[in-house]
């Protein structure tokens, strides 16, 4: 029975210590802005910010703005797909 009690606890924090599998990887990627005013771009980045799905990691002051983004791929996908950039 202690045999039987100290395997199920070895498997288990075995099992503990092993990564998650994450399914949307965490990537990074510059996108440009558009000159439009509004920027649907900035406006889409800033919202997906508010959700949790992006991280602004730097914002570049030329015109129109660069966004140094980190994030879900499938949410760097959906800005690259609004700037025209892949």
């Amino acid at each position: 029975m202690k045999t039987l009690s100290l395997l199920v606890f070895c498997l288990a924090t075995l099992g503990a210590c092993t990564p998650p599998t994450d399914t949307a990887a965490t990537v990074r990627a510059t996108v440009h802005g558009t000159t439009a005013q509004p920027d649907p771009v900035e406006t889409k980045i800033r919202s997906l910010e508010r959700a949790g799905q992006l991280n602004v990691l730097s914002v570049r002051e030329s015109f129109p703005p660069q966004f140094e983004l980190e994030g879900a791929a499938p949410a760097i996908a959906e800005v690259q797909a609004l700037s025209g950039t892949k």
